[in-house]
């Protein structure tokens, strides 16, 4: 059956369905957009790396197996899924995230056979030890690449300093010494695991017909055997690991990454978190605010200081990341500030103000096919309506805000600093 989802609040509707085989579908026709975009996800990502199937052992599998895995998936004996793509004039891709493997493309015309093809390929795995190994190197070089870049660096030193045990401590792709264990057997066994429809979502936004979206799905999405698969997470502690970690790279400045660490959540709690931290956040240390103000007048700061909450299934983190001559001082100074702030709060109509701007934001995502299809899917992944992100925002409340201001703890944090090579410690 076909659910209609309405959101009165800004005038727009999308439609669910759960395909006979488990796949959970979402479908937004936009008809006066010019493309369409497209999404099949499986919730497995880098972090999902000990599970147990049917009751039975539980499984550990090699860091980086979810994004070996995806690049892998792109590849069939006859013809690679790009090159078919490239053949209907469609653009494709994928991406390997902490908790989800997404695989994707957007069109303009042929909307039904790219349909047809990305069903196709995710659900056709072709893994033999000759293909696995040739992709080792290829990985490989994408590992060491990312290493060599300071602004990954220095969020991955940061992830490290704040947790103990949460896998998102390490990178997404793994290391060199990881991806070396992984073989054609790892991937079949990590595939029928995760890669179960009743695992598994697709995702439409843009200028289609859904009667044939529909028909497409229920033709190409194959049936499979139900398995009760369970993710095994790991109990972080509520300190963080480290308050400071630094390096040295080839940088002209010192970089640095700031974390407030804060208590493991999922769902509805974690989208709460999400919602109110970036209120915070904003007032507290954004472009508007007193503290950046003074900090880039005085040259503390410059204009690559960024703001953000980063979150995901289990994990919710309030950050800033920036270049600094002192970013130890910094520090101190947030500090200062959270600390002033818990004194006296801020007023309401400063909240107000921040709370529009972030909901302006998040509107305005859905005159953009891309941004509405994600919006459904990663609601979706969180088990949450596809529009709880913008009634989360819009019914946001002061004193809600103020809660989660005083629950910050500003001495459970981390640094993480690079340094040039010339200098520092």
């Amino acid at each position: 059956m076909i659910q209609e989802i309405i959101s009165s609040r800004i005038g727009e509707k999308c439609y669910k369905y759960i395909h006979s085989s488990g796949v959970t579908i979402c479908l937004c026709p936009m008809e006066s957009y010019s493309t369409v975009n497209a999404q099949f996800a499986v919730k497995f990502g880098s972090e999902d790396c000990r599970y147990r199937l049917n009751g039975g052992d539980v499984k550990t599998i090699p860091d980086g197996t979810a994004h070996y895995l995806e690049h892998k998936l792109f590849e069939s004996p006859e013809k690679d899924a790009f090159a078919l793509f490239a053949e209907t004039g469609a653009s494709c891709n994928a991406v390997t995230s902490y908790d989800s493997t997404c695989y994707y493309f957007s069109c303009a015309e042929n909307f039904e056979r790219n349909l047809e093809i990305l069903l196709d390929f995710v659900q056709s795995p072709h893994f033999t030890p000759e293909n696995v190994e040739k992709e080792r190197g290829i990985i490989s070089q994408e590992i060491t690449m990312y290493l060599d870049n300071p602004g990954w660096r220095v969020i991955m030193e940061l992830l490290k300093g704040v947790y103990s045990v949460n896998p998102i401590r390490t990178d997404i792709a793994g290391s060199v010494e990881s991806i070396a264990e992984i073989t054609d057997k790892t991937l079949y066994d990590v595939y029928e695991a995760f890669y179960n429809p009743s695992n598994m979502y697709i995702s439409i936004a843009g200028n289609f017909d859904m009667d044939k979206a529909i028909e497409v799905c229920e033709r190409c999405l194959l049936p499979r055997q139900s398995a009760q698969l369970e993710t095994i997470a790991c109990e972080e502690p509520y300190e963080v690991a480290e308050s400071r970690r630094v390096m040295q790279m080839p940088v002209a400045k010192p970089q640095f990454a700031i974390g407030f660490k804060r208590p493991d959540a999922d769902g509805q709690e974690a989208l709460d978190e999400y919602i109110y931290l970036n209120t915070v956040m904003d007032i507290l240390f954004g472009d508007t605010s007193e503290f950046y103000k003074r900090m880039r007048d005085s040259g503390a700061l410059n204009d690559t200081f960024r703001v953000s909450v980063f979150m995901g299934r289990g994990y919710v983190l309030p950050l800033v990341t920036g270049e600094s001559d002192d970013p130890d001082a910094v520090l101190s100074e947030m500090k200062k500030e959270i600390r002033r702030f818990k004194e006296q709060l801020p007023d309401k109509e400063h909240f107000e103000r921040i709370r529009k701007m972030n909901y302006g934001y998040i509107v305005r995502g859905y005159n953009n096919t891309e941004s509405v299809s994600q919006a459904m899917l990663s609601m979706e992944l969180s088990g949450l309506s596809p529009y709880a992100m913008v009634e989360g925002v819009a019914e946001s409340c002061y004193e809600e805000m103020c809660r989660r201001l005083l629950s910050i703890d500003e001495e459970n944090s981390c640094i993480a600093i690079i340094n040039p090579l010339d200098g520092g410690k």
